[in-house]
């Protein structure tokens, strides 16, 4: 995922993470290191192009600062996204719909006494919004993360498709691309999602059945291109020497959401 998200990544772009990317931040690192030398990459607590050496969970950790080119502040932040000058944002969710847009707030809504499940709930709306695209990414996808609608909206992505997100009075691309470990997704002319690539080891049919919608497109669909061994280098022994990644890929996932359903 950490590769596919990087070779979306423009050189001289500016790019934002929420708190919780792990993924992205790697992405943007090594998109630095591969192809944009002059990417600019800014954590949420305002530090600009972070050099620690290592990767951290936490984007807002404070051990990011030493090494950065700068430390703003989340007033410099918002002064650039509402300036128009933010060209990259990155969305994960508790759910994404067929339309990408994103509920990082709570599912289960008006099905009892209070909601299925929480989720964080923070979630910088207004970036969705001024940021010249989005980039989807979903660690889990299963037919509970992929649905056909949010239950809340969190993040507006392409609303309701078509052109609704510009009758909305939205003038920015919103989501382009969204990557999970199973594939690529891209958005039709309807935007809409559709596959854009399989990955190595997946089946067509674990995809469908993993998905939470209709895929309007049918297979077989293509394969993505694999990491080059440069990539994959320089990913383990510049970008996340200490192998973050992968110590998060095998261990179980964290809570980050909490039942509040009582039982009846």
């Amino acid at each position: 995922m950490t590769v596919l998200i990087a070779r979306e990544l423009r050189n001289g772009e500016m790019a934002v993470t929420g708190a919780s990317s792990l993924v992205p931040v790697a992405a943007c690192l090594l998109a630095q290191q591969m192809h944009a030398p002059d990417l600019t990459l800014i954590l949420p607590s305002g530090v600009v192009n972070p050099r620690a050496g290592r990767l951290y969970r936490s984007a807002s950790d404070g051990r990011w600062v030493p090494g950065a080119e700068a430390v703003g502040s989340g007033y410099d932040l918002f002064e650039m996204s509402e300036n128009g000058r933010l060209d990259v944002m990155f969305y994960g969710g508790v759910q994404i719909d067929k339309y990408g847009n994103v509920n990082l707030t709570a599912t289960g809504l008006g099905q009892g006494p209070g909601p299925a499940f929480r989720g964080p709930g923070l979630a910088n709306t207004s970036f969705a919004v001024v940021s010249g695209r989005i980039i989807l990414f979903s660690s889990s996808h299963t037919t509970r993360t992929f649905v056909d609608r949010v239950d809340y909206l969190t993040a507006a992505g392409h609303l309701e498709g078509g052109t609704s997100r510009a009758e909305a009075g939205i003038t920015t691309a919103g989501p382009v691309v969204c990557v999970t470990p199973l594939v690529t997704f891209d958005f039709d002319e309807d935007h809409r999602m559709r596959v854009r690539s399989v990955h190595s080891g997946v089946s067509d049919e674990q995809v469908i059945a993993c998905t939470g919608f209709d895929l309007r497109a049918h297979p077989p669909w293509p394969r993505t291109e694999p990491p080059t061994a440069d990539e994959l280098w320089t990913l383990r022994h510049v970008v996340d020497g200490t192998g973050e990644l992968r110590a998060a890929r095998r261990s179980p996932a964290r809570r980050t959401i909490t039942s509040t359903r009582r039982k009846v």
